[in-house]
């Protein structure tokens, strides 16, 4: 069985090339029809209408890496990586490390695109800055990564960056208004801000990481933002001082531990104005967000943004400030 997105006719070409960049779309099996609507392949599980069903396999030649893996190796590695720019970040385990060769190699020579592959040790640090192993030369891990008409650079390994939140990022960017003040907290490069300050939002972006402030402001300007529309602050989103400045939107991406923030952050939205909180929360049931808001929010809807672990996924939770 392999898992399918299901989409209006109409937004099929828009999500192919969102399920692209992000490294979801399965080129091993071919998209279906059904009545108005389009099924896509995918590697791994991604927001939205999700069905498991028979696959229809692609005769065209494919980018599964695994295929040009000796047979006890492609039993075992992973289908799913990401990818920044040029750069291919994938977790293996232990028990891969005598094939972790074989595997780069494998990685580029499928992947075009690709010419360096990073071994994911997985988040750290007060900064959330993913611990990588770069295991196909000793180059850096600066790289520039195109999402949605926009160009990303940073340093991967200094800076945190998810390009499985490109969809995501889509989604608010077609919610914000031109003319919003719009908070996000835990920016990094900055690609919510720069993402929403290019539809005309005003941006005031906090991240503790100084590598942060650095890469950020270069992507502002290297996207043609203008210079009204952003500003960064390095700082602890908890030591800033906000003075009376309140805001139409709050962005919370802080997957692993939004809710020590949200009594602080949820006395900065405007009424009628709207928190967009991440969490890492089961795969099963959704977490009761109500207990820990008061009387003046409510949550309008939780989505599922991508698998996180076996039993975990990210989600989003749009909570409003209920304007009375």
């Amino acid at each position: 069985m392999v898992k399918h997105l299901k989409v209006l006719e109409s937004e099929a070409q828009m999500t192919k090339v969102l399920l692209e960049k992000v490294g979801a779309l399965n080129t091993d099996f071919i998209p279906l029809r059904e009545d108005g609507f389009i099924l896509w392949p995918l590697n791994f599980e991604v927001d939205g209408n999700i069905l498991d069903m028979p696959g229809t396999p692609s005769t065209k030649i494919s980018r599964d890496y695994r295929k040009k893996l000796p047979s006890e190796i492609k039993a075992i590695a992973p289908r799913a990586f990401d990818i920044f720019g040029n750069i291919a970040i994938i977790k293996l385990s232990e028990e891969l490390e005598p094939f972790f060769s074989n595997i780069s190699d494998s990685l580029i020579s499928s992947n075009p695109n690709i010419d360096k592959v990073a071994l994911d040790l997985g988040v750290k640090g007060d900064f959330r800055v993913r611990k990588l192993k770069m295991i196909s030369d000793n180059s850096n891990f600066v790289a520039s990564h195109k999402e949605n008409g926009l160009t990303f650079t940073l340093d991967i390994s200094k800076v945190y960056f998810s390009p499985r939140l490109a969809m995501e990022r889509y989604r608010l960017s077609n919610l914000v208004s031109k003319g919003e003040a719009v908070l996000d907290a835990f920016a990094g490069a900055a690609p919510f801000s720069v993402t929403l300050a290019k539809k005309g939002a005003f941006v005031t972006s906090i991240d503790a990481n100084p590598d942060s402030e650095s890469w950020a402001n270069k992507n502002f300007i290297n996207n043609g933002i203008l210079s009204e529309n952003f500003v960064f602050h390095c700082s602890r989103v908890e030591e800033y001082n906000f003075r009376n400045k309140t805001f139409d939107r709050v962005i919370m991406n802080n997957p692993t531990d939004p809710l020590s923030y949200l009594s602080i952050l949820s006395k900065l939205v405007n009424p009628g104005g709207l928190i967009h909180m991440y969490m890492i929360d089961s795969k099963d049931a959704d977490f009761d967000i109500s207990e820990c808001l008061d009387k003046d929010f409510k949550c309008d809807r939780i989505r599922k943004v991508h698998p996180y672990s076996p039993s975990s996924v990210m989600k989003v939770f749009d909570i409003t400030r209920i304007n009375f």
